[in-house]
């Protein structure tokens, strides 16, 4: 654990974006690594976050997957979307490795991007919270 959070503090201060597991320890997935990337992000073109976590048991059936999102300190309106659109339900307890890619539009700033998981009872799957430039 402390070699991981060693090595996500060094990635952190080579790089603009940082990425933190914003549940404070009370989702019930746990996150193993975080990536984005191209760090900063670049207007008009691809970026790239990806993210491995643990599920425990039994699994879970599906949920919602709510997108936060704040430019230049603007909120912007979350989306929410069924947890099974974006990964394969049901979830089977392991090891998985995920990414997303989207393209930023033609503007620069600061960008924070919140990822939330829940499961079909509302309990909390994951929490990710990416902060970023967009260059």
């Amino acid at each position: 654990m402390f070699l991981r959070l060693l090595t996500l503090t060094t990635l952190a201060m080579n790089s603009v974006a940082t990425i933190t597991d914003c549940s404070n320890g009370k989702s019930l997935f746990s996150i193993q690594g975080l990536g984005f990337w191209p760090d900063p992000a670049v207007k008009n073109s691809n970026s790239t976050i990806s993210f491995a976590y643990t599920v425990p048991e039994p699994g879970f059936s599906g949920g919602t997957a709510t997108y936060a999102a704040t430019y230049n300190f603007l909120p912007i309106t979350p989306t929410v979307e069924d947890l099974c659109k974006n990964v394969a339900c049901p979830i089977l307890p392991g090891p998985y490795n995920m990414s997303t890619s989207s393209t930023f539009p033609d503007l620069s700033g600061s960008l924070t991007i919140k990822l939330v998981w829940k499961d079909l009872t509302g309990a909390q799957l994951l929490c990710a919270l990416i902060k970023t430039k967009v260059v």
